[in-house]
């Protein structure tokens, strides 16, 4: 395997990957009708497809401020809720579907690495109806974004502890605030990475899964699906924990905390500030607290055992990140993340409706959730 090349970015800017779900308006379940949304939109840069082609992937534009983000994001969806309205269709966005069921979805024919993914992982591939969220952040240097990998390991617990909204799978309730990890890492080379150290370490890990066959020479980085990853023909660390949140105004807001974060990490490593990076068996026991509880969860602070709810922990990181956020312009954005730790959590509204109602009518509610959070005034 030649060389990597990381294509730096000039400025920490943040993108932003949403895959959101096709559903009928009237059944709520999964309908299969991407490619006639996508070919419609006419933009691929911007709505793209995923491995069913009731999913489309909607990203944003490289930006610092998320302010612009969000006005980006509500007008592509906006647009695509336009189209799927004319085939009776509508949009949600959580970790997984309340009640589809996998062997109904078709796979994506438009490009044939969807079916060999399929072939090669069997099983694993074909259950993968999950929906997630990615926050690209630009580094301006490969060392830089080993420091911000290495360190936000650290914090992934508490961005999947905001977004988490996959308690159902195939119409049964999981006890899980996020089931959606649990059948992703069903996959190999997903699940919390390793620290690397150095750029050399990155490289090496790459070149051996090449060299084994396991991945491709060409894309290879693109074939790691772990909890955070670098990116580097983007010039980016992208988060990849966060399961698809139902609002754009809360999926905006996490994506700020995001982005302020690995700049604060990135001038922590600048100033020689970072410490070792945690280990992953911390990590690992805060990630599955999260996953098991939300925003309910506690958080282990320290090998010392100590813990403290993982609700305070947000807190108190958004109020060290609130001078960053100002500086981008989007200090309102990160705030709303307060918010969302402020009102019943969206897993508990979820079951809920379940509870009152069906899983059908909450189909409706998300629907409803997603369309009101592309407002103007938001």
């Amino acid at each position: 395997m030649e060389e990597i090349v990381f294509n730096p970015s000039e400025k920490p800017t943040v993108g932003v990957e949403i895959e959101a779900q096709l559903v009928d308006k009237d059944s709520g379940n999964l309908v299969n009708i991407a490619e006639g949304i996508i070919n419609t939109y006419d933009n691929d840069e911007r709505v793209k497809h995923e491995l069913y082609l009731s999913t489309v992937e909607v990203t944003s534009s490289p930006l610092l401020d998320t302010n612009e983000t969000y006005k980006e994001l509500a007008s592509i969806l906006s647009k695509v809720l336009e189209i799927a309205s004319e085939n009776n269709a509508g949009l949600i966005s959580t970790g997984a579907h309340p009640f589809a069921m996998y062997e109904d979805q078709v796979i994506t024919d438009v490009n044939p690495r969807y079916q060999e993914f399929a072939d090669k992982y069997g099983w694993a591939v074909r259950r993968l109806l999950t929906f997630g969220m990615h926050v690209h952040v630009g580094m301006d240097s490969k060392e830089k974004a080993i420091a911000v990998h290495d360190e936000i390991r650290k914090y992934l617990p508490l961005i999947l502890a905001l977004s988490a909204s996959s308690p159902f799978w195939r119409g049964r309730d999981t006890e899980l605030y996020c089931a959606r990890l649990s059948v992703f890492q069903g996959l190999p080379n997903t699940g919390l990475p390793e620290p690397y150290h150095e750029w050399s370490q990155y490289e090496q890990s790459l070149q051996t899964l090449v060299k084994a066959g396991v991945i491709k020479p060409d894309v290879g980085y693109r074939q790691v699906w772990k909890d955070v990853r670098i990116h580097p023909e983007y010039g980016t660390v992208e988060t990849r924990i966060a399961d698809s949140m139902p609002s754009l105004i809360e999926t905006v807001a996490v994506s700020t905390l995001v982005q302020a974060l690995a700049i604060k990490i990135g001038k922590d490593w600048e100033e020689g500030a970072l410490k070792e990076p945690d280990p992953n068996w911390l990590i690992e026991r805060n990630r599955w607290a999260a996953i098991k509880e939300g925003l309910n969860a506690d958080f282990i602070s320290g090998i010392d055992g100590s813990t403290k709810p993982i609700s305070e922990v947000i807190k108190d990181l958004v109020t060290e990140l609130e001078s960053i956020a100002e500086e981008l312009g989007s200090l309102n954005r990160l705030k709303q993340v307060n918010n969302i730790l402020h009102v019943i959590p969206v897993v508990d509204y979820m079951r809920d409706i379940h509870k009152q109602a069906s899983l059908v009518e909450l189909v409706k509610e998300l629907q409803k959730k997603l369309l009101d959070s592309l407002s103007e005034d938001n």
